[in-house]
């Protein structure tokens, strides 16, 4: 069902949260959800996603429909050269490279092999932490962005979990969601995207004639609490706090503040 949260109070429930495309595994809403001060971000403004390179045609037509005026890109340049997004008329993009964890698939392919590789969750751990001590310019500019266009948005990476994962987490505790709050979006990700999953991973069996132990891989595919408590306790040893590092990391000041909530949010 193609849904227009924003104009029908029926849809704005957790039950149609996700958005449902023929091109996309991992599309959703962020509307709906309550902040520490009773307030509420706005449904219809804020979209994030998985990459938008495989839309068809009624795809890019919904999306449309919703509004989006600004398609927001972490993605590096070589992903964005093998899968350039297919972007709807009208619609701006913009890009804010994030370079994709090039440990990942050197060991992918060992696992391929039948190499025993380990815990390759940890690799997301760190590349989480990362976010915090490397990409600070790329979320400064994230959220000033949002701030200062004041347009709808979707904001993507390439499976939508990780970069975007990070993204939606700062931006809905720069506004005042609760913490659990934050943790249970970014946890939606397996829920949304486990058809795909278990498929890809019965792919991945099948084509490495069962020398690849999928468990191994599992882990990479989805997301797991410690990824993100991982970049949260390095804001923590840095910062001292959520609040300090949109202040001092992020360098987000309080008019920009002002505006991001004004955009984003209303009274519940």
């Amino acid at each position: 069902m193609k849904v227009i949260h924003k104009d029908n109070p029926d849809f704005q429930t957790e039950e149609y949260r996700k958005i449902f495309l023929d091109g996309t595994h991992n599309t959703r809403e962020l509307g709906g959800y309550k902040t520490t001060d009773g307030k509420k971000v706005k449904w219809g403004v804020l979209y994030r996603s998985d990459k938008l390179s495989d839309l068809s045609t009624d795809d890019q037509e919904y999306l449309s429909s919703l509004g989006i005026k600004n398609v927001i890109d972490f993605r590096s340049s070589n992903e964005k050269s093998e899968d350039p997004d297919l972007i709807p008329d009208g619609m701006r993009y913009i890009q804010l490279p994030i370079e994709a964890d090039g440990a990942i698939r050197p060991k992918v392919e060992a696992m391929m092999r039948g190499q025993d590789q380990g815990d390759l969750g940890e690799l997301l751990v760190e590349a989480n932490a990362e976010f915090v001590s490397k990409y600070k310019g790329v979320y400064k500019d994230f959220l000033e962005t949002l701030a200062n266009e004041q347009k709808p948005s979707l904001f993507h990476c390439t499976a939508g979990k990780d970069r975007a994962g990070f993204a939606a987490a700062i931006t809905l505790l720069a506004v005042g969601v609760p913490m659990e709050t934050v943790i249970n979006d970014y946890m939606k990700t397996n829920e949304y995207t486990k058809e795909f999953v278990d498929d890809y991973l019965k792919k991945i069996k099948l084509y490495s004639l069962n020398q690849a132990d999928v468990d191994q891989l599992r882990p990479i595919m989805g997301v797991e609490e410690r990824f993100i408590i991982a970049a949260m306790d390095r804001i923590v040893e840095d910062y001292g706090s959520i609040e300090n590092f949109i202040a001092e990391g992020l360098e987000i000041d309080d008019e920009t503040l002002g505006k991001l909530k004004n955009f984003l949010l209303e009274e519940s």
